[in-house]
């Protein structure tokens, strides 16, 4: 049985996606509604014999239907679009993304619907905290923190216990073991910290190459470092990346011990 993508099927595939490639202008203005020849010119700003060439190409791709002078975009047309587009987001994210997860280790798999669907937050030259502060926000809202971070986020660690002693939040991290010594001299209330209930601090041996944050059931955060220096983060609520997240934190605990 021949492949429905062989052969001619294929390259009136490859027509098409090369279409809503060149003509990605004139479809956006007709997927906000349809439009006659006049409109089209004076919003792009191009000839008549240019708008005429393009119109001509989607009708005969069947990306457009033309009645009465008014042209818009078919069923097909739609849908061919809107896939198009949601196609160059997500490869806009990625590519906001390429530093972020070129440190990220090669021999591990990663939901792509983290990256390709989630929020991407990157350090920028006058907002060099951009995802932490990200960080900051979702877990002041989460009821439980699950972490895993080679350093214990030090710079969270008191308003964390300060959260668990009001009885607002309860935390589970996993951090690297070289870690403890920075952090118990960095905060002056660590024994009382690890010995409060509703906050469990638990060390592994090995590293850790990236830091991830769940926050309840909701969200997750996985976070990108450099030569110890923070270089981007990814959140996502995407049920499959929070799966994944799940997976990966419980897999760490139990290769873990409890202080």
């Amino acid at each position: 049985m021949m492949d429905p993508l062989e052969d001619g099927s294929n390259r009136e595939v490859e027509a098409v996606v090369d279409l809503l490639r060149k003509r990605a202008p004139l479809l956006e203005l007709l997927a906000d509604g349809a439009r006659d020849q006049r409109d089209l010119r004076d919003e792009l700003g191009v000839s008549r014999s240019t708008v005429y060439k393009s119109l001509q190409q989607l009708r005969d791709a069947g990306l457009v239907a033309e009645r009465d002078g008014v042209y818009a975009l078919t069923g097909f047309g739609r849908l061919a679009w809107q896939r198009h587009d949601d196609y160059l987001a997500r490869l806009r994210r990625l590519d906001a993304g390429r530093r972020l997860l070129e440190t990220l280790p090669a021999d591990q798999q990663f939901p792509p619907t983290l990256f390709e669907r989630g929020r991407i937050t990157v350090p920028g030259r006058h907002a060099p905290e951009r995802p932490l502060d990200r960080l900051s926000e979702l877990g002041g809202k989460a009821d439980h923190l699950r972490v895993l971070s080679p350093s214990g986020m030090p710079r969270f660690l008191a308003s964390i216990h300060e959260n668990v002693e009001a009885g607002k939040q309860t935390a589970q991290i996993v951090v690297e073991s070289d870690a403890i010594p920075r952090l118990r001299s960095g905060y002056d209330r660590f024994d009382t910290a690890v010995g409060a209930e509703g906050f469990e601090l638990r060390v592994i041996s090995n590293e850790l190459p990236y830091a991830l944050v769940l926050f309840d059931e909701a969200d997750v955060g996985l976070f990108g470092y450099e030569e110890g220096v923070l270089v981007g983060a990814a959140f996502s609520d995407d049920p499959d990346a929070l799966s994944w997240g799940e997976r990966i934190f419980q897999r760490t605990v139990e290769r873990s011990k409890k202080i």
